[in-house]
């Protein structure tokens, strides 16, 4: 996802899923489309970026788990700079399980 009005409107009317370390925000859109942001509470803005770095990557990691056909952004806690990568992946691969929606075929 580009642009503040894409990650606004998920903010806005978006469907939440909890996790310890993240947040995912999600609404059905007609493909894929994912973005990433890290809470101001990871202090830091080295450590924030960090996060999302971590983020992207446990996505690819987990992307087969994803809904098609969403529009979703990943929110970064504080937890996240702290959690190892295996469990980071868990956890997303979790939330995009809890997104009632069709899979993506490998």
């Amino acid at each position: 996802m580009t642009g503040s009005g894409d990650f606004q409107a998920l903010f806005q009317r978006g469907t939440r899923v909890d996790r310890p370390s993240l947040i995912v925000l999600w609404a059905e859109a007609p493909a894929r489309r994912v973005g990433f942001a890290v809470s101001r509470q990871v202090r830091g803005a080295v450590k924030r970026n960090r996060v999302r770095r971590r983020l992207r990557e446990a996505y690819r990691a987990a992307r087969e788990a994803a809904p098609e056909n969403a529009a979703m952004v990943v929110i970064g806690r504080p937890r996240a700079a702290l959690t190892e990568f295996v469990g980071l992946v868990s956890e997303l691969r979790a939330a995009f399980l809890a997104i009632p929606s069709e899979r993506a075929s490998a």
